[in-house]
């Protein structure tokens, strides 16, 4: 480990799950070699994020993980408590105990619920700290959550750190960062959750054939509206649309039993495929093998209110996407006609696959536009500009 870092990053989730945090971390990591590390757990969630403990360097960064105990990931008071005192608990004291000991010139908390953990830091070391938040303060409320906990005092508990303390706030779209500022918080930046640039893939065109193919790619979990997609497809199929349904990533054990027996119940094994997680490097490609992408996040949760990164992956990747109409996508998907959006329910998206299904010439057409923009508007290293010259400079 390098005796100087000058830039220290801490998060609940495995780094390589750190999505947001890794990105940050692995643009300014070339610029200042061996001064950046990353202190995560080891195992977060419900969703099978888990990496091995200890210590490691990836792509330039000094990478420590803390061990956490084996998560309970059923939905149940009784699994939260348990997971709290006998997992959380005591990983989050080595973390905090092995980030306060790494003195750093900048400190950036992957997470709002470590909040404190970056003013601890200040206080010991003078750092400057930044909040990278990924939604809308307050906004969780996911059944049997611990998150949901921390959200439903997290605006108070920002009010109460922005009185006495001095921090920049990083959001990723211009509704948040609004919340933020609402809080207190003086200092905030709207980075969009793009894609690097070395994500992009060569462009392909969208596939040929007589059905429609549909991606969803990434974590799975309720509230995503992968139940409604599903109904959607068997509905669609009910009709005569050629639609095929392909999902595919990571999910707690009990969310994709739940999955396949809704698959199976219908009778939909044949045209919806339900698919373990993908490396990180296959992202583009699972959806490159479909003609859109989906970003169906619901409006029952108010955190989903967020800009997707599925949205940028799947335009980045060459492949126009159906998003759920909440604000922010529609504002984007709008500016920039790179896809649909829809209300995030059976009968609208029955309709829309139904509509898409009967045009594949121009759901195809759409495939070269949105690599077009992605590429040039989507990049993530020109995204990070303002960011990187906090970090750095």
């Amino acid at each position: 480990m390098s005796a100087r870092t000058t830039l220290l990053l801490c998060d609940l989730a495995p780094y390589r799950h750190s999505t947001r945090t890794r990105k940050i971390a692995t643009t300014v990591a070339p610029r200042r070699p061996g001064e950046v590390r990353a202190v995560t757990l080891a195992r977060v969630g419900r969703l099978g994020m888990s990496d091995v403990p200890g210590d490691s360097c990836v792509d330039g960064v000094q990478v420590e993980q803390v061990a956490v105990r084996e998560i309970d990931d059923r939905r149940r008071f009784s699994a939260s408590i348990r997971n709290l005192l006998l997992g959380y608990l005591p990983a989050l004291w080595r973390l905090r105990r092995r980030v306060l000991a790494t003195p750093a010139r900048t400190i950036l908390v992957g997470h709002v619920a470590l909040y404190w953990l970056g003013l601890a830091h200040h206080r010991r070391w003078g750092s400057r700290v930044i909040l990278s938040s990924r939604e809308l303060p307050g906004g969780i409320r996911t059944r049997g959550s611990l998150a949901t906990w921390f959200s439903r005092v997290e605006p108070w508990l920002l009010r109460r750190a922005s009185r006495r303390s001095a921090f920049t706030v990083v959001t990723v779209c211009d509704s948040h960062a609004a919340r933020f500022r609402e809080l207190g918080a003086e200092d905030v930046l709207v980075v969009r959750n793009v894609p690097m640039a070395s994500f992009a893939p060569r462009f392909t065109p969208a596939p040929t054939g007589p059905e429609l193919l549909v991606a969803c790619v990434g974590s799975l979990y309720p509230g995503r509206g992968i139940e409604p997609l599903i109904d959607a497809v068997v509905a669609a199929r009910a009709v005569g649309a050629p639609v095929r349904l392909t999902i595919t990533g990571p999910a707690g054990r009990e969310y994709r039993q739940s999955l396949r027996e809704r698959i199976d119940a219908a009778g939909a094994g044949d045209h919806v495929a339900l698919e373990e997680a993908c490396s990180a490097d296959q992202v583009a490609t699972c959806y490159q093998r479909a003609h859109v992408g989906t970003a169906l996040y619901e409006a029952v949760d108010a955190a989903n209110d967020s800009l997707s990164n599925k949205i940028f992956e799947g335009v980045v990747a060459g492949r126009p996407v159906i998003a759920g109409d909440l604000p922010e996508n529609r504002a984007l998907v709008d500016r920039h006609g790179i896809g649909w959006v829809t209300p995030v329910a059976v009968g609208p998206l029955r309709d829309l696959l139904i509509e898409l299904a009967g045009d594949l010439p121009a759901v195809r057409a759409r495939a070269e536009h949105c690599a077009r923009v992605g590429q040039h508007e989507f990049v993530w290293e020109v995204e990070t500009l303002p960011l990187q010259q906090r970090l750095i400079g």
